[in-house]
């Protein structure tokens, strides 16, 4: 068994499945650019934390059984409703939720409402929420 493969077991048996498979990659690229140890270890605990991110990410956004990934960025504001751009950029700052106030979006059929809200819903997710 080589060295690599053993570092590949202890991995997998502490739970960190992304170094594991990363581990020939970076140890490569570690001996082009003949980083430190130091610098080494910080890339590969970066990855693996950047991996469980996105997975964290990944189940509270399918945990929130929202129907559709709503992009607040791609909002038209040219319709007739009455939320200004200023607005929903101060609602996605998402200050009410850490303040821990309620948002109630009113206003007649077809204004966007639900789009909104789902989209503000998406945003907290991303923002770990």
């Amino acid at each position: 068994m080589t060295k690599t493969e053993i570092v590949k077991t202890q991995c997998k048996r502490l739970r960190l499945p992304t170094i594991a498979n990363q581990i020939n990659e970076v140890v490569i690229k570690a001996e082009k650019e003949k980083i430190t140890y130091l610098e080494f270890l910080n890339r590969l605990l970066n990855s693996e934390i950047n991996q469980r991110m996105e997975k964290d990410k990944q189940r509270r956004q399918k945990n929130a059984r929202l129907p559709l990934s709503y992009n607040l960025d791609l909002y038209d504001f040219t319709s007739d409703n009455s939320i200004s751009p200023q607005e929903l950029k101060q609602l996605r700052e998402l200050k009410w939720l850490e303040q821990n106030y309620n948002v109630i979006l009113m206003g007649p059929s077809g204004t966007g409402k639900t789009y909104i809200a789902a989209g503000l819903c998406f945003d907290a997710v991303d923002q770990g929420y």
